[in-house]
């Protein structure tokens, strides 16, 4: 009797924003994959620092700061995406996502992934954005925290109360009754407060800057401005934009998510949703840490989403992904000169 075909998945690649970091965070992949440690020997070379140091022994101290964390946890992303990529060349398949998506900066990798920009490139962008973000907050100082309890309206409207004139609001939505809000410290502070009084779990994260936060304007126009001297590229597969679900496909489309989402609040059960919606139907959490993976059976249990090193489950995945092209592994990166 002839066998069915086995039946090609919807995958999806979803990638972490901050908040994911933990202390020693590079050790798992590093462990599994030369390929994984050559990348964070990229990233040492391509921005002068010690990437390596801080994902495999950087202290909580180390990764409470922005322009550390953000590239750090960059690499660690495009790490486990190199494995996962390795996992399935080794029975002649690849990882073709039909959608790619990333919570708050992990838009970045998820553009990388999509060769929507080089993997060096994102680097470069990301340790700027935190720069940047580290510097405005310096004049500002600022931080977020997750709200769980409260709907989002709820939240926004005692965000509104605490401070009409808008030190603080809401930054994500990223579940039902799960909002992050953000802001200078005495709003933040306030808006704390007040949300626990009416019954919300409050935990501040590991942030020392505001994210998404609409007065960060000036910061969004100077990361502008270095985004536009980046090469980008139309992404081979459609990055779903995490501030509005909208499929991006173009270079230009993708610019423009990366630039706004400095000011704009983040809404990822939306985006996770359209990829739903979209057909998706397996995800892989590509990056540190299982937030996202949380988040995903809050939004919609149906949603497979599987952990990256869980091999019991990799077979099963992999035949349904398309043979590669030729006797040669996905293409790698350019080493940097």
């Amino acid at each position: 009797m002839e066998q069915t075909p086995p039946r090609e998945r919807k995958l999806a690649l979803i990638f972490p924003g901050q908040g994911s970091q933990h202390e020693g965070m590079g050790r798992a992949v590093a462990e599994r994959s030369a390929t994984a440690r050559e990348v964070f020997a990229q990233a040492d070379e391509i921005l002068r620092l010690d990437v390596t140091k801080i994902v495999m022994e950087g202290t909580e101290k180390d990764l409470m700061k922005t322009a550390n964390t953000q590239p750090a946890i960059l690499a660690v992303s495009w790490a486990y995406l190199q494995y996962l990529r390795e996992r399935a060349a080794a029975v002649g398949r690849q990882i073709k996502p039909s959608y790619v998506s990333g919570h708050s900066f992990g838009q970045f990798s998820a553009a990388a992934a999509a060769d929507s920009l080089s993997f060096a490139d994102a680097l470069r962008l990301v340790r700027e954005r935190g720069r940047i973000m580290t510097k405005w907050s310096k004049k500002r100082p600022g931080g977020m925290a997750s709200v769980m309890g409260p709907s989002d309206e709820d939240v926004r409207d005692v965000c509104e109360q605490v401070s009409p004139d808008g030190d603080v609001g809401v930054a994500a939505i990223n579940a039902p009754g799960q909002t992050v809000i953000s802001g200078t410290l005495q709003a933040l502070s306030r808006a704390v407060e007040a949300v626990k009084q009416r019954g919300a779990r409050v935990v501040q994260l590991p942030i020392s800057v505001p994210g998404h936060f609409p007065k960060m304007a000036e910061a969004r126009e100077e990361l502008r401005k270095f985004i536009d001297q980046i090469e980008f590229r139309d992404p081979t597969s459609p990055v779903v934009s995490s501030l509005t679900g909208r499929l991006l496909t173009t270079a230009d489309d993708v610019k423009q998510e990366l630039t706004d989402q400095m000011t704009g609040a983040i809404n990822w059960m939306r985006a996770f949703l359209e990829m739903r919606k979209q057909g998706a139907s397996t995800f892989f959490e590509v990056g540190p840490g299982h937030v996202l993976s949380s988040l995903a059976k809050r939004v919609d249990r149906d949603a497979q989403v599987i952990d990256i090193f869980d091999e019991s489950r990799w077979q099963e995945l992999i035949i349904t992904q398309p043979p590669l092209e030729s006797d040669e592994a996905p293409r790698e990166e350019t080493p940097v000169s």
